[in-house]
C-alpha cells in the first residue's frame, strides 16, 4: 500500500523561524570544494535563487532567521576513531576548513564564509549564526536558542538535504519542534546506490509536518506574517 497520507500545517507569523544548514562558499557558490558533487542539482533546483527569497520573505515578514555553519579546525585531524565516508571526504579534502577556532582572519571570501548574495540578509540583529555543528547533527546551541526566541516551528532549508540538513530535522523533531522542509531550496550528492535528494524526499515525506515549494513556502509566511499583525 502506498503511504500517501499527510497532514494539515499552518505557521504561526511569531512563532516560525527560517533555519538554513551550511550557507557556505564551499557548498554554495561555484568552484566550492563540495559544490562540484551537487552543481547538477544546484542549478537544477535553482537553489541560490530559491534560497535568497526565502532570505527575503523573512526579513520583508519579520521571521528571524538562524544559520548552523558546518567548520573544520586543525585539531579535526587528531581524532582517533574512524569517520564516515562523506565526513572523511570534507575534512581531508578541505571543505570549510578553517585555520583557528580563536580568529576569522581566514574566513572572509574563503570556502567556509557566507556567499555574498546572502550577506545582505544575515548580517543584521534578527539573524543568528549558531556555533559549528560537527558531523552531520546540530552538536551546537541550535535548540537552545530557538527556544529562547520562543519558536516553534522551524522552515528548513539547504545545500546537503540527506546529510547535515536531514540530521538537523531529525533531531528538531526530537526537541518538540514542528519541522517545514523546502524541497526546491536544496541539493545532495550521489552515489552508486542512488541519489541522495530522492533519500531525502522520501524521508522527509514520513517524517516532516510538511514539504513545500519555495513559492508556496513565501506565498504562507506573507499570510501569517499578515494574521499576525
Amino acid at each position: 500500500m502506498l503511504f500517501e497520507h499527510k497532514v494539515d500545517m499552518e505557521i504561526s507569523g511569531d512563532r516560525t523561524a527560517l533555519v538554513l544548514v551550511d550557507i557556505q562558499n564551499d557548498f554554495l557558490t561555484d568552484g566550492g570544494k563540495y559544490y562540484v558533487m551537487i552543481e547538477g542539482l544546484m542549478k537544477k533546483n535553482n537553489v541560490n535563487a530559491n534560497l535568497e527569497a526565502l532570505l527575503r520573505a523573512a526579513k520583508d515578514h519579520g521571521y528571524p532567521v538562524f544559520m548552523s555553519p558546518h567548520y573544520f579546525f586543525p585539531h579535526d585531524h587528531k581524532g582517533k576513531t574512524r569517520l564516515s565516508p562523506m565526513e572523511d571526504l570534507a575534512l581531508h579534502g578541505g571543505v570549510v576548513a578553517r585555520e583557528s577556532p580563536l580568529h576569522t582572519h581566514d574566513v572572509p571570501g574563503g570556502g567556509a564564509d557566507v556567499p555574498d548574495r546572502f550577506r545582505q540578509f544575515m548580517e543584521d540583529e534578527n539573524t543568528t549564526v549558531v556555533s559549528r555543528h560537527v558531523t552531520y547533527a546540530p552538536t551546537n546551541d541550535l535548540a537552545y536558542l530557538l527556544r529562547r526566541r520562543k519558536i516553534e516551528t522551524v522552515i528548513m532549508a539547504g545545500p546537503v538535504a540527506n546529510l547535515c540538513l536531514e540530521d538537523h530535522m531529525r533531531n528538531l523533531i526530537r526537541d518538540g519542534f514542528e519541522t517545514v522542509m523546502v524541497r526546491d531550496a536544496v541539493a545532495a550528492a550521489a552515489n552508486e546506490e542512488g541519489s541522495g535528494l530522492d533519500a531525502a524526499m522520501i524521508n522527509w515525506r514520513f517524517m516532516a509536518n510538511a514539504v513545500w515549494t519555495t513559492e508556496e513556502t513565501v506565498r504562507r509566511m506573507a499570510e501569517a506574517a499578515k494574521a499576525a499583525a
